[in-house]
């Protein structure tokens, strides 16, 4: 007998393809899944070939009883095996067999199914990606309906309370800043009784900086520490300020970074570049069990930094509190970030950060959002970057510099400026919007030119 193999999609069609290749007396041996293939072995009978030499042809013919007594077997361990597969396929069992005699798998087989699972892995991170980009833009159309609805409602009040000509350019600033209604609203009710742009302005800090409160936090400096924060915000480079800032002051020997799960092109590359500047060892989980076992080999480092990907942030930062109670979780956000930005990862987080680091406070002119969340959920605050460049280092970040940073933003004009587009409108002399703002600067722009 010869055993032959056979692939089809599934172990019906294979039975199907014996059968009819071999006949209905074919006997099956064993059936796998191979590749998302089902391999059948079965065995058929050797047709013996003609003999050519003229002293073979007076041999006597075999008995016939030996013959009778093989196809008995073969006929009843044809039938046993038919049975078999019959069950097999009422239960839906998927039971796989090692194969009698299989083919090692080429070099160029295993590559293709790497490229194929590198693809299917790329294309579901893009998906994921994609699904919260979506997300976010709904979730920032969706506030600023509510930004309008509450701007209408709130237009009516401003109206009747104007503010004092001293600290309408303040006033106008806040108009026209990219600050939450609710806010903005409640700073120009702060400030509009004041007589001193001076004196509005420091109180306007204070005001702020007492609402954020001083809620601080030590930059990591021992023990295991993630860092997380949504794509683009800055994570891979806080983590190597962090590493470098350590190696300093402890060793290169004491500390270590771990790249966990983060998928991107280039993203590998670019955490051993950074790394390798710093003088540190750099290593890469892509599994909790990995980063388990990651830990306890670095247990006698007295720092660790975990870089973690830019999405499912809260999803993945779950997995990594499971690998330790004691690993420290940093938030890194922009200075500027948006107000649903800020609000899902600070407000809807389903547990509690060790602190919030603050990225790009070199472009950032209008944190507000970030100060609106803060003052109603504050978070501790450690460290900030005011320097696109790794080799800068980290600096302590407080509520004081955030205020600062945003008041400095402000586009306060001339006061004489504002008196002249108080004095255009005197039939309505209250504070203008920041639209009307700027439709009266543009129509005088025009006629000016």
């Amino acid at each position: 007998m010869e055993l032959k193999r056979i692939l089809a999609k599934d172990l019906r069609r294979a039975t199907e393809k014996a059968v009819k290749l071999y006949g209905e007396d074919v006997l099956f041996i064993s059936n796998a899944k191979v590749n998302g293939q089902h391999e059948v072995i079965v065995a058929v009978d050797v047709v013996p070939e003609m003999d050519h030499e003229p002293w073979l042809a007076s041999r006597p013919a075999p008995a016939a009883a030996p013959a009778a007594a093989d196809g008995i077997r073969f006929g009843a361990a044809l039938q046993q095996s038919m049975k078999d597969l019959d069950a097999a396929d009422d239960e839906e069992a998927d039971v796989t067999y090692a194969p009698a005699a299989r083919a090692p798998q080429r070099p160029a087989a295993r590559a293709a199914d790497a490229a194929s699972a590198a693809r299917d892995a790329a294309d579901h991170r893009d998906y994921i990606r994609g699904r919260e980009i979506v997300d976010m833009v709904r979730d920032e159309l969706a506030a600023i309906r509510r930004e309008f609805k509450l701007a209408q409602r709130v237009a009516a009040w401003q109206t009747e309370s104007p503010a004092r000509g001293a600290v309408r350019p303040l006033v106008a600033a806040l108009a026209e800043a990219s600050i939450p209604v609710s806010l903005r609203t409640l700073l120009v009710d702060h400030v509009s009784d004041m007589d001193d742009l001076e004196q509005a302005k420091q109180a306007l800090h204070a005001h702020l900086v007492k609402s954020l409160g001083e809620h601080w936090a030590k930059l990591p400096q021992r023990g295991v520490h993630a860092i997380a924060g949504p794509a683009g915000a800055g994570k891979t480079m806080m983590v190597a300020r962090l590493a470098r800032a350590a190696a300093e002051r402890k060793g290169n020997e004491s500390v270590a970074v771990i790249s966990y799960c983060d998928q991107r092109a280039g993203a590998w590359s670019q955490i051993q570049m950074l790394c390798a500047q710093a003088g540190v060892d750099c290593l890469r989980a892509n599994d909790p069990d990995t980063l388990k076992m990651l830990l306890g080999e670095l247990g006698g480092r007295q720092l660790v930094l975990i870089d973690t990907p830019g999405v499912e942030v809260l999803a993945t930062m779950e997995q990594v509190r499971s690998c330790g109670a004691d690993i420290g979780c940093h938030l890194v956000l922009p200075a500027d970030a948006a107000g649903t930005t800020v609000r899902r990862f600070l407000v809807d987080a389903p547990f509690a950060w060790t602190s919030l680091m603050a990225s790009r406070m070199d472009e950032a002119t209008q944190p507000w959002a970030l100060i609106q969340t803060l003052c109603e959920k504050p978070v501790p605050l450690s460290g900030a970057s005011h320097s696109p460049s790794a080799a800068d280092g980290c600096q302590v970040f407080t509520a004081a510099e955030l205020v600062t940073l945003a008041i400095c933003g402000l586009a306060i004009a001339a006061p004489d400026l504002v008196a002249d587009e108080a004095a255009d409108e005197e039939s309505d002399p209250s504070v203008m919007t920041a639209a009307r703002a700027l439709v009266a600067r543009i129509e005088k722009s025009a006629h000016a030119s």
